[in-house]
């Protein structure tokens, strides 16, 4: 009996520490917005939100007008992530050509591709992005334009 008191205990502390909700899940804030590069929609970008307080983790990628909206793997989809301090990177990688080919494992022939970043890795690098940000409560947009010198 001790032992299923400890347990629930245990379970209690855990779900106030991530701040779960009672379905398992955690509370957050819608967070979305839009990546740019050079101007144009950034296509098939992810976008991260790393925490720098003890918030959660969260990701998103770029649609077809460079949209994207967080969410976490704790919660909803699309339902955004905590409030906190981010650092936030964006991927973006290219498949490129090699100019050969080569015989897949269903025995047809490809051309080969290798995958590049498609924009400058500074904007890819926890340590070196020009990009934080502050969840609030409710609603938040945050766009980010990139260049390619990358300001």
């Amino acid at each position: 009996m001790r032992d299923v008191f400890s347990f629930g205990l245990v379970l209690i502390a855990l779900a106030a520490v991530c701040g779960c909700a009672g379905d398992g899940k955690i509370s957050t804030n819608i967070v979305e917005g839009t990546v740019t590069f050079n101007g144009q929609p950034l296509v098939g970008a992810t976008v991260n939100f790393h925490p720098t307080d003890g918030g959660h983790a969260a990701f998103g990628n770029t649609d077809a007008q460079g949209r994207y909206r967080l969410q976490t793997l704790l919660g909803r989809v699309d339902a955004g992530t905590t409030a906190g301090e981010y650092t936030v990177t964006v991927s973006h990688f290219d498949n490129v050509p090699t100019g050969r080919q080569v015989r897949g494992d269903d025995g047809e022939i490809y051309d080969e591709t290798i995958s590049r970043p498609g924009i400058p890795e500074v904007y890819m690098d926890r340590n070196r992005t020009p990009f934080t940000r502050t969840v609030v409560s409710g609603r938040n947009t945050f766009d980010f334009a990139l260049n390619s010198d990358g300001t």
